[in-house]
């Protein structure tokens, strides 16, 4: 009904055409109230349409409003996530930070404290050097005047010995570079003890070989016999008889001196091989004096 009364009121005059069998004033007053319906139809139809409109608005505004306030929420909860995340990892990384600051304390402690003792002993072994340095310079300074007085003494010696060049030698001694030499009767033998007594009774002492030609003339001369050459009591230095030590490697046979008995302190020449061999001071040969 009110579908047509809609379509009458939008094509009168079709209606009225379809109408005709009324009368005029029945037909006004039908077009009248068509219209006037026509008009409240629309009316509520505006109302209707308009109820409908703001209740859709108003479920379209809720439907975005309550989306707004979950993505707020889920982003405030991320956020908040986050946040414990980014503490979380402040506070683990602040203890493994406090952790190796405090291996690094010790290992710099240890290394100090390493480099400290090296620096100490280093010290002390240059102080150790520095000893040494001094001592040996002054064995050193010592060595060199020792060798100073002996040369010297050396010397002297040379000039007396140069001094007595036309003295003469007594009966049964040789002369050899402007010395007087004598060697013990044949048969006869002593220690080493007895054959410098016996030297020193004849103005002498046994011999000194100062030199290859010296040492030369013994052999051509003599046997096996003792010479002028003793070990001191400390065991580690050669003395001759006029109280000069024995300079240089000397003419020692073979690994001699050996010390081969424990108490070869005195030496004596084997013409055999023209060297010394160190032999017990009781031990009796011949000797050669020198004069």
């Amino acid at each position: 009904m009110l579908t047509e009364i809609a379509e009458s009121a939008r094509h009168p005059s079709r209606y009225i055409m379809l109408g005709g069998t009324g009368t005029s004033a029945q037909r006004s007053v039908d077009i009248e109230m068509s219209v006037a319906f026509d008009s409240n139809s629309r009316e509520e139809d505006s109302a209707e349409c308009n109820l409908i409109d703001s209740s859709y608005k108003s479920r379209n505004q809720m439907r975005f409003q309550i989306p707004d306030r979950v993505c707020w929420i889920g982003a405030a909860a991320m956020c908040l996530g986050l946040l414990l995340l980014t503490l979380t990892l402040v506070a683990h990384n602040t203890s493994s930070v406090n952790q190796w600051d405090t291996k690094y304390t010790s290992l710099i402690y240890e290394i100090t404290k390493g480099r400290d003792s090296l620096r100490d002993e280093r010290d002390e072994l240059q102080s150790h050097i520095s000893n040494l340095t001094q001592e040996m310079e002054t064995l050193q300074d010592q060595y060199t005047s020792v060798a100073a007085s002996q040369d010297k003494l050396q010397e002297q010696i040379n000039k007396l010995r140069l001094n007595r060049t036309d003295k003469p030698c007594r009966r049964g001694w040789k002369k050899f570079n402007a010395k007087c030499y004598f060697v013990s009767p044949s048969g006869i033998t002593k220690t080493w003890e007895g054959s410098r007594k016996d030297c020193k009774e004849r103005g002498a002492d046994l011999v000194i070989i100062d030199t290859r030609e010296e040492l030369d003339f013994v052999k051509k001369n003599y046997d096996t016999t003792w010479i002028g050459l003793r070990r001191e009591a400390n065991g580690n230095t050669w003395k001759w008889v006029d109280g000069t030590v024995l300079v240089g490697d000397g003419f020692w046979r073979e690994e001699e001196p050996n010390n081969a008995d424990g108490d070869e302190d005195c030496v004596e020449f084997l013409q055999s091989v023209s060297a010394w061999n160190d032999m017990p001071c009781s031990s009796r040969f011949s000797w050669v004096c020198e004069d």
